[in-house]
């Protein structure tokens, strides 16, 4: 099939000829805030040279066979010319993070404000609006400040804090758990499935570190009344012999729970990654849940989390997907699920999910609604 490649600027779709000196286009979608990016390298002629096109001016790209999807919208941020011979390269990021008012560094400070008010009251002044998983929506701070930060970075401390992922898209500020391939509504974005037919040959790999397993993330809170540092502890890995210690004291008891046990979750996502390239997909993107089927055992059914997907377009290679992903936590899609497995590879609870079958030892289950919902459309938009 031949790749479809859809380009708007500034609401305009570019002209006819804009498509015949197209040699190359990479989107680069990202877990996490202004990780969204495009890059195209486009052929010059002094027949017919090409219009510059102005810095900020917005560009929406669409890719695809037979149809074309969505890759997002972005901001040009820089353009690179060169002469004899002749090209020019444009390169973006997200549209969403223009905002000034993201960027501003402020002095104030909430008192007892859930998260889900917290992020209200940001998006809000951005002109965007909040999309808050329930879950850590509801978590209420006494006192929190946002002290000479931006809102981005400020942002950005607090998902560390939650072990939820913060990004902006499509005028939407999302505030969702990490990791859990659930919507910032707490709904399944449904599973990228891969099998060899779509497989770029000499592309597909996965791995099981051998690094260091804590088996629990200890962390601190001051006692205020009695003058004293309070810890907390969090079960991380039930084979581990090592004690991970957060420094970062909190400012009570609950909030140093909540980063504990975001930060057992993020060592386990470390124990595993695995990389493919695919047939181009715009609904493979980062945050999706991912499953290997049919390709190899010990790695057919092992639950992943997207990182990072790349798409890239060129006129000799066509349209591809390059996927890099890691080991899904065991925990974030449903709290209350089992996260270890018995020596005969079984869930503890099979209605939660099962562990796949020849997989590395320590592997989490994977979940059940994993195999019965495929992905449709973009993460940021279910």
């Amino acid at each position: 099939m031949t790749p479809v490649v859809e380009i708007t600027v500034d609401g305009k779709p570019v002209a006819g000829a804009f498509y015949e000196r197209l040699v190359s286009l990479t989107v680069t979608d990202k877990e996490g805030v202004g990780s969204d990016t495009f890059d195209m390298e486009l052929f010059d002629s002094p027949e017919a040279f090409l219009a510059i096109p102005r810095k900020g001016a917005k560009v929406e790209i669409r890719l695809g066979y037979g149809q074309a999807g969505s890759l997002g919208q972005f901001t040009v941020d820089k353009v690179s010319i060169k002469c004899l011979p002749y090209s020019m390269s444009i390169s973006g990021k997200a549209a969403d993070l223009a905002s000034g008012k993201l960027k501003e560094r402020q002095e104030r400070h909430w008192d007892g404000k859930t998260v889900k008010e917290i992020v209200d009251d940001i998006a809000a002044e951005s002109g965007l609006t909040a999309s808050v998983d329930p879950e850590l929506g509801k978590h209420r701070y006494e006192w929190l400040g946002q002290q000479d930060e931006s809102n981005v970075q400020f942002m950005r401390r607090l998902e560390q804090r939650h072990n939820a992922l913060f990004t902006i898209k499509n005028g939407r500020l999302v505030f969702a758990k990490r990791g859990s391939g659930l919507s910032a509504s707490g709904a399944f974005v449904g599973t990228v499935t891969i099998t060899p037919d779509i497989i770029s040959p000499g592309s597909c790999s996965f791995e099981t570190n051998d690094r260091t397993r804590y088996s629990k993330v200890v962390a601190y809170s001051q006692d205020k009344d009695k003058a004293e540092r309070v810890e907390i502890e969090a079960e991380a890995d039930a084979e581990g012999d090592s004690v991970y210690r957060i420094p970062e004291p909190y400012a009570d008891l609950a909030e140093a729970d909540k980063a504990a046990q975001a930060k057992a979750k993020d060592l386990k996502r470390g124990e595993g990654s695995a990389s493919v390239k695919v047939v181009g997909d715009t609904s493979i993107t980062a945050g999706a849940p991912l499953l290997f089927s049919n390709v190899r055992p010990g790695l057919d059914g092992v639950p992943y989390i997207i990182e990072t997907a790349t798409h890239t377009f060129s006129k000799g290679g066509g349209y591809m997907t390059e996927i890099s992903a890691k080991l899904y936590d065991g925990k974030s899609t449903d709290e209350n699920a089992a996260d270890d497995t018995d020596d005969a590879g079984t869930s503890a609870s099979d209605t939660k999910g099962t562990v796949a079958k020849d997989s590395a030892k320590g592997t989490p289950y994977t979940p059940s609604q994993w195999a019965l919902q495929r992905r449709s459309g973009r993460t940021d938009d279910n």
